[in-house]
Formats: C-alpha cells, structure tokens, sequence
C-alpha cells in the first residue's frame, strides 16, 4: 500500500545520506590486500518529489550509491535516513519492508528480465512475494501496471524477445512500481536504448512521476537527459561529490572544473561544433590510488599550487542553492 498522505508531504527529506563511504579489499599477489575506496564522505539530501540527478565519469561512485541505497551493499561507514529512519544496519523482515518503497530500474531491460518468463510473471513476482496476491486478482494488478506504462493486456503473456527496448524497459518500470515505492532509483535507464525510444522512455518517465506522486534518483552519464528530467544535480568523481545544487545553477553556471569539462563534452545540435572544448590530461586514477589534495588536481586546467596537492576541499555554499567543494572558492580542510 501507499503511505499515507500526510507521510508523503511533498518537500520534506525523504532519503539522507550522512559521510557515506564504502571500502573494497581488493587481493594482490597471493598474500597482499589493497584497499579501493568507491566512496569517500558523500553527504546527499533528497526530498520527497524531486527528481535528483548523479552524474559523473564511469567509476566515479554513482551506482554504489544506489547499492547501499538499496542495501545490497553495506556501508563502510556512514548514515543512511529514509523518512527519519537510520536504515544502514535493516536486516530481516525489516529490510523486507524497505524495499517495498524503494525500487530500482536497472540499466538494460534485456538483461533485467527473464528470457524463459512471460511479462505476466516478472511483473507479478513482486506482488506475489510481498503482497500474497494470486490468482484473478493478481491478474488485474499487473493489467493495470501495464496500462500504466502503456503496455496493453496483448503483451501479459508475450515473452521477453518480442518486445522491444522501449517496451522492455516498460516493463521493468511496470514491476518497479508495482508495490507503490516512494522512491524509485534509475540507473542509466536509457543508455542502452536507441536515441529516439530514449526520448519516448523519458517523457514517459516524467509523467509517471506526477501521476505515481515518485522521488526519482536518476543516475547517468548523459547530462542531457540530467537536464530535461531533474530538478537538483549531485557531480561525482573519485567517490566525492564536487558539486551540488539546481539543474539550472550547475548547468548554466559551472563552478568545479571537473563539471565545466563534462559540460563542454556535450555535443551541440548543430553540424559546427562550438571551440574551447576542455580536454582534461591524464587519466582518471586508480580507487587503489588516489591522489592526496584534491582528487582531480593531477587533471585539473585550473589548480592553483600545493593546496591543491595537500589540502581536500569542502563541499560549501557557494551561491544560494549551489555548493562546489575547490580550493579556486577557498574551501578546505
């Protein structure tokens, strides 16, 4: 069931994540060990409705942010608050109930589906398993989830390889809501998909937020896609979070280096492509290996001496509703 309305005041924090960090042991040789350091401190604030973008390089700690949001990872260290409640050590029957609000859609819809299974049965699994549902009712539950996503009752017992990406990737949204989640984490759900199913996929997921009163977490590497569909921004890399605030501030005026290189990537609608592309040296380090400072100063066009090299920077208000962790603003610490 959906909780209730007053539980659901549009606004409010719904997920919180306090100096989140997740560490790997990593074997080396036959005796040694190395530690990987996926996510170093990330302190992220999601209110109920909004749809919140992560972005970054690959390995920059996006989708283990939404593994231990899910607790199929356990945190190193860190708080993780659902709705005011310290989720990180849920075990059992508890944990059970907590993924009934929140679901995830995985970044490619052929692999997330069962090749041997009907639509009818991979939507009904969760129902079945968290709700009891069998029989004519259970039925008219996914027929309805699949009206929902604009998939008609034609497609309850058709399986996997006659249905599209796009029709796919409904489907896997279909059983994501299915039990009513309140915060539903999307990771690349359109990457894998032809450009213009992908336009069709994020129209449709914008309007399923409205109507299914969803948060989304909309993690991915195509800014474009961040910028049509969020409302706030988070910009990773190495396992930090180097700035944060509304699509609009960190798109329109970019304050980390790191974001106005992944800006000035985007390609343009037009044949000529705009000069003064920024085109970072280097490549980008080893978990195993990060560097002291900044993370990013090894790359970074604009560092500005040894405190780039020895000091890490905070992630602080720069403008209202904009926070750039740089020493270029004077933060560290």
């Amino acid at each position: 069931m959906s909780a209730p309305a007053a539980a659901r005041a549009p606004g409010e924090p719904l997920l919180e994540l306090r100096g989140l960090t997740r560490h790997f042991r990593l074997k080396e040789g036959l005796t040694g060990q190395r530690t990987a350091v996926a996510l170093d401190g990330v302190d992220l604030t999601l209110r109920r409705g909004a749809a919140y973008g992560l972005v970054g390089e690959s390995g920059s700690g996006k989708t283990t942010v939404a593994r231990l949001i899910l607790r199929l990872l356990q945190p190193t260290s860190g708080q993780i608050l659902f709705a005011g409640q310290d989720i990180t050590g849920l075990k059992g029957e508890a944990l059970m109930k907590l993924r009934e609000r929140i679901q995830i859609v995985f970044q490619d819809p052929h692999a997330s589906l069962n090749p041997r299974q009907t639509i009818l049965f991979s939507v009904a699994e969760p129902l079945v398993i968290h709700r009891g549902l069998r029989g004519p009712a259970l039925r008219r539950r996914v027929e309805e989830l699949l009206e929902t996503v604009g998939l008609p009752g034609g497609f309850l017992y058709r399986y996997p390889h006659e249905l599209s990406g796009g029709q796919k990737q409904r489907a896997c949204i279909a059983r994501a809501v299915a039990l009513n989640p309140e915060l539903l984490v999307l990771d690349e759900p359109t990457s894998a998909l032809d450009v213009s199913v992908q336009a069709q996929v994020l129209e449709f997921l914008r309007d399923l937020k409205a109507r299914l009163d969803l948060t989304y977490l909309f993690i991915s590497h195509d800014l474009s896609v961040v910028r049509y569909l969020c409302d706030r921004v988070a910009v990773m890399y190495m396992g930090k979070v180097v700035e944060e605030g509304a699509v609009g501030a960190v798109f329109e005026s970019p304050s980390h280096p790191y974001t106005e290189s992944l800006l000035s990537a985007v390609p343009l609608p037009q044949a000529r492509q705009p000069e003064g592309r920024i085109v970072l040296s280097g490549d980008v380090p080893s978990a195993t290996a990060i560097p002291r400072g900044c993370a990013f100063h090894p790359r970074c066009p604009r560092r500005i001496g040894a405190v780039c090299e020895t000091a890490v920077p905070r992630l602080d208000p720069r403008f209202q509703d904009h926070a750039v962790a740089c020493h270029l603003y004077g933060s560290g610490s």
